[in-house]
């Protein structure tokens, strides 16, 4: 656009001086002279500029061709975020999902090591308890004399047996409540 301009300066400075020459007839050979060398600087500055307009075309084409090309890459790319975006996103969520399903299996965990360390504790408490049981039995057993032994057997009134057997009762009662149950454990730790 620029080069037109000057082109069409160019041309209305020549015929201004072709005028001037024709008008003032063959006065001066050096105005003339003059006026052919700044003719001919204007056609060189003329082409110059022509050059110029061309080669500056080329490289707007290339830049378009260049900017074509980033564009599509950057929509490329663009498109790939978008994918990963919403790839991570979905992770995210199933990572999310997985956290809350594994604090909710921890809590039951944490739950059950509890019921089991009650279950536990009442274990040994009722085994310290048989332990009395067991050495109260050992005591009435050693202090258990010879006329003790004989009412025992004593086959009419069998008094003392029976005393022996409430006594044995009353023991073996003790241990069955203080006996550990799997089903009652099971039921516990629940």
């Amino acid at each position: 656009m620029r080069a037109t301009a000057l082109s069409k300066a160019a041309t209305a400075i020549i015929l201004v001086i072709a005028a001037g020459v024709a008008s003032a007839g063959e006065a001066d050979d050096q105005k003339a002279a003059k006026a052919q060398r700044m003719l001919r600087q204007m056609a060189l500055e003329r082409d110059a500029m022509q050059a110029e307009n061309v080669k500056l075309k080329g490289e707007l084409e290339a830049l378009n061709g260049k900017l074509g090309g980033l564009k599509k890459s950057s929509e490329t790319a663009l498109l790939k975020s978008r994918d990963s975006y919403a790839t991570l996103n979905e992770n995210l969520l199933q990572a999310t999902q997985n956290l809350h399903k594994l604090e909710s299996e921890k809590n039951l965990l944490q739950e059950t090591v509890v019921d089991q360390a009650q279950l536990i504790e009442s274990c040994v408490d009722k085994n310290v308890r048989m332990v009395q049981i067991n050495h109260e039995l050992l005591v009435q057993y050693e202090r258990k004399g010879f006329l003790d032994a004989i009412l025992q057997r004593e086959p009419l009134t069998q008094l003392k047996r029976v005393e022996i057997e409430n006594i044995a009762q009353e023991y073996q009662d003790k241990i069955d409540q203080l006996e550990f149950k799997k089903k009652m454990a099971e039921t516990g730790a629940r």
